[in-house]
């Protein structure tokens, strides 16, 4: 059972890349029309928005369309390797379904990571609420402890000093 979950999962996290890639290149065209629609305003010598917004479209659909290298390089940037650690604990009884388990919390922070940068794109404008950013890379920070959750709980461990 714990084996049809993981497959699950798996099959789920591609899903859930292929969004973000679809994501990423909507983001770049909007962007790219943005930057058209600042354009055409400086033509008209209207100077009523900045290129913040566009930029930050530009740059948050980069990082989703090349998703799986941009979680690598932040979990490389956090952890100091990208390697994913497996589970080594107990595989008897309940214990069996511990990999399912993992698989879903790195599903939950795959969707957090996205969720951040989607969240991230839209506090570029200048109608952006307060403390926009902060969620986003709260969010973003959030994903990637879960996508290394075995890291995570291994240092949780040792700052509680739980061996």
């Amino acid at each position: 059972m714990g084996n049809l979950l993981i497959q699950n999962f798996t099959i789920m996290a591609q899903i859930m890349n292929i969004l973000s890639i679809t994501m990423g290149i909507l983001m770049t065209f909007m962007a790219i029309n943005e930057f058209k629609k600042l354009g055409e305003q400086k033509s008209m010598m209207s100077q009523q928005h900045g290129a913040m917004k566009p930029m930050v479209l530009l740059l948050c659909g980069a990082m989703l369309l090349i998703l799986p290298s941009f979680v690598g390089t932040a979990m490389l940037a956090f952890w100091g390797h990208t390697s994913d650690m497996s589970y080594s604990g107990d595989t008897s009884g309940y214990g069996s379904l511990a990999p399912a388990v993992l698989a879903f919390v790195r599903l939950i922070g795959l969707g957090s990571f996205i969720r951040g940068i989607v969240l991230l794109s839209r506090a570029g404008g200048q109608q952006s609420q307060p403390g926009a950013i902060g969620k986003a890379l709260i969010h973003i920070f959030a994903g990637i402890l879960c996508l290394h959750i075995v890291e995570t709980m291994n240092l949780m461990g040792s700052i509680l000093g739980i061996v």
